[in-house]
């Protein structure tokens, strides 16, 4: 790390004029630091006279959100520089193009999604947005089928799962979605209102705590194809046409069922935020309704368009028996619903919760709302085996929420 410095807005100027010739002499620069994640400084650098502008990312070497007294890797942007190049060309697309990256700085230079809005942030103003779940359903289906054993060489698998492994992010996702949130202190976080809910409904249930080690352990032993990570409404770039997928440094060889079910989570996280916002009327229906169809489209056209490409793309000639298909995706979707639960009550209780529970105003509808999430997550983990459709999706949220 001798070249390397924290940038700022002062010094990211010249350090894109230094990597790349993107800007034309005239230019007039504005930048801002843009980040609100829990890891990196990321900036935003714009030619007003031009209007043309870039995105720098610059990994740190320890967690934003926690301080230096949490070291992490900070070569993690390796990784994530590869994985946006790979579900480029898989995805079309359907991430922004990489235009540099710097091995020093450990910097990532990349396109600008200027036209877009943080879908999280979108949802929250109650936007809606018709081309997503057919976009995200591609980006699903493409980037996991297509990098999983029953389509690659299985050897050339084998050196993807070993290039990829990232053991201090995935240990990140061991310990915050699959251990802390189940027991009592750590890292979590919650209002005094879910401490004894917390003990009762999540600690002190024997047989919730038997299903989630069962997908713990299945995230840290099945390396079945390359995930994005931490697929959820904050990595996500959206408008009324398009979709991208960003932030995909969690990246590993693991279950297709956690990139879904992340996604899937903080959407019915947005219908619970919306359901204790609103006031009743046409609008708080029509966004409940679409949050409710883009749930049930996700899940059905993943099903749907891994089945339909099957037979052209897998190559694995016992994956071609008849009914192994069915078999193989319904699996995944099974365990997709466990993954919902788990990130649901990460979100209420854990290190890292998500805006959408946490900014409703009213102290009385906030903690109705944050414990049905907690009620409505168990049903998800424990009863996932019969949770494989869209339908069954709306059906427990209906139920609960």
């Amino acid at each position: 790390m001798g070249n390397y410095y924290e940038l700022s807005c002062e010094s990211v100027v010249k350090y894109v004029n230094e990597k790349l010739d993107f800007f034309s002499e005239d230019a007039v620069y504005e930048c801002n630091e843009i980040g609100d994640g829990n890891l990196n400084l990321v900036f935003r650098v714009k030619d007003t006279k031009n209007n043309k502008s870039i995105i720098v990312k610059q990994a740190l070497s320890y967690v934003r959100a926690a301080g230096e007294d949490w070291p992490l890797d900070i070569g993690r942007g390796v990784i994530e520089t590869k994985i946006l190049q790979i579900e480029y060309k898989l995805s079309e697309g359907l991430v922004p193009k990489v235009y540099c990256f710097d091995d020093d700085m450990f910097c990532i230079i990349m396109e600008d999604l200027l036209d877009y809005i943080i879908m999280r942030y979108g949802l929250l103003g109650f936007e809606t947005y018709p081309n997503f779940a057919e976009q995200i359903s591609d980006f699903l289906v493409k980037t996991l089928l297509l990098t999983s054993d029953v389509v690659m060489d299985h050897k050339d698998k084998k050196k993807r799962v070993k290039e990829f492994i990232n053991p201090e992010l995935c240990e990140i996702t061991e310990d915050l979605v699959y251990t802390e949130p189940f027991n009592i202190g750590a890292r979590n976080d919650m209002e005094e209102f879910l401490v004894d809910f917390h003990k009762k409904e999540l600690v002190d249930d024997k047989e919730l705590k038997l299903e989630v080690a069962k997908l713990k352990f299945d995230f840290m032993n099945n390396a079945q194809a390359l995930l994005h990570g931490d697929l959820h409404t904050g990595s996500i770039f959206t408008n009324k046409e398009n979709t991208k997928v960003i932030d995909p440094e969690f990246a590993f060889y693991g279950p297709m069922a956690y990139d879904i079910g992340a996604l899937i989570a903080n959407i019915i996280m947005n219908y619970i935020s919306t359901k204790a916002i609103l006031e009743e009327g046409s609008k708080k229906e029509k966004h409940l309704n679409y949050l409710l169809k883009i749930t049930r489209d996700v899940v059905n056209l993943f099903r749907e368009k891994s089945l339909k490409i099957w037979d052209e793309v897998v190559t694995d000639k016992m994956a071609k028996t008849p009914g192994f298909k069915e078999w193989y995706i319904d699996d995944v979707l099974i365990n997709t619903a466990g993954v919902v639960g788990c990130e649901m009550i990460r979100r209420t209780v854990g290190f890292a919760h998500v805006k959408d529970l946490d900014s409703i105003p009213n102290d009385i509808l906030r903690e109705k709302a944050k414990k049905n999430n907690i009620l409505l997550a168990k049903e998800f983990i424990k009863g996932r085996k019969n949770i494989i459709s869209g339908e069954d999706y709306i059906q427990l949220i209906k139920k609960f929420i």
